[in-house]
């Protein structure tokens, strides 16, 4: 069978695991951040058609875990320097490194060595320019650990070129952002229509027994990660029997964004009735129906409290007014938690209280 353009990319399984073995070789093979990914690929073009360094300058990813960072630093340095991509490029999680002395050791002395290798560009061999830092999370690192890392930054600027990659990019201090392009540009969620599309190519490539009903479910589940999905689609498919969305159901044991949100909309919606209103009873037996279902599930009050926290902070559409509330109202909820005995119980009375 001719690979198709997932197969190609992604590759197939073997003793990896499969977040890695699908990982995309190519930035024309990223998909769903093509505002981000074409822009890089013309930066690649300028350095191989005019050799011109200066076109890739330092660079930061934002956005929500899964939507493809890590996988597209990792693309750029493959289109950019080839088989040869490693030997100049180093990968480092601030959440472990957090110390300032890792920066000014770890970090310092990688970006002040001297760079090593060469690509072809056009059957011509060219040395590679810089080295790359690619710094995952770096939106934890320390005040001081950032005054360090922008000084490094600047002083090695000739020859090493640093990838911060970031859930919240106004966490990491102006001067740091200030000299770094796509700091204002987010990787998007992956619409969940190119995620069905890619894990159906899948399953024809793997030869997988799951339905097309629980390839839809997954989609809509992963919150627009590509390796939530990954992981998803692996688990249901261990078993002999054929996968159905009954499967995913059990498997998936949070709440999917687009549940949150209906659950969030009805409660403000039955909020804003009379407590006498045969309505208001009525919406909140159906949310609480919900909420049973997902805590039969395996999730704990904490974990549905921090679903609706994740769905208010990180979409920009919800009103300033109510994303307050909803903050102030989570914090109080998270404080009983702790001291309740029904968790549960403490999610419905949030519910009962959030308003516009």
């Amino acid at each position: 069978m001719r690979p198709t353009r997932y197969s190609k990319r992604w590759g197939f399984p073997s003793g990896l695991m499969w977040t890695e073995s699908f990982r995309p070789e190519s930035l024309s093979d990223v998909v769903g951040q093509e505002h981000i990914t074409d822009r890089l690929s013309y930066m690649v073009s300028q350095l191989h058609e005019k050799g011109d360094d200066g076109s890739v300058p330092h660079l930061m990813f934002a956005g929500r875990a899964g939507t493809g960072k890590t996988t597209t630093a990792i693309a750029l340095m493959k289109d950019l320097f080839g088989s040869d991509w490693s030997s100049n490029f180093v990968e480092l999680n601030a959440s472990d490194e957090r110390s300032i002395n890792v920066i000014r050791t770890t970090v310092k002395d990688f970006s002040k060595r001297g760079v090593v290798g060469s690509y072809l560009v056009n059957g011509k061999e060219k040395p590679i320019p810089f080295n790359v830092v690619f710094l995952d999370e770096c939106d934890n690192l320390t005040q001081d650990a950032q005054s360090a890392l922008r000084r490094i930054m600047e002083r090695y600027s000739k020859q090493t070129r640093f990838i911060l990659s970031c859930n919240y990019p106004e966490k990491i201090i102006d001067p740091i952002r200030d000299r770094c392009a796509f700091s204002n540009t987010r990787f998007r969620p992956i619409h969940k229509k190119v995620v069905f599309d890619a894990l159906k190519t899948i399953r024809a490539d793997q030869k997988l027994s799951i339905t097309d009903k629980a390839l839809k479910a997954i989609s809509s589940s992963c919150d627009g990660s590509m390796r939530k999905a990954l992981n998803i689609l692996f688990t249901v498919t261990r078993t002999p029997d054929e996968a159905t969305i009954e499967d995913v159901r059990e498997v998936v044991s949070t709440i999917s964004r687009s549940r949150i949100k209906e659950i969030l909309g009805l409660a403000i919606q039955a909020n804003g009735l009379d407590d006498s209103d045969p309505q208001f009873l009525k919406i909140h037996q159906h949310i609480d129906q919900q909420i049973e279902t997902h805590a039969s599930n395996g999730m704990s009050g904490v974990e549905i409290l921090e679903a609706f926290f994740q769905l208010v902070d990180q979409d920009p559409n919800v009103p300033l007014k109510l994303r307050r509330e909803i903050y102030r109202s989570i914090g109080e909820a998270m404080y009983q938690t702790a001291i309740a005995q029904d968790d549960l119980l403490v999610v419905r009375v949030f519910l009962r209280k959030v308003t516009v």
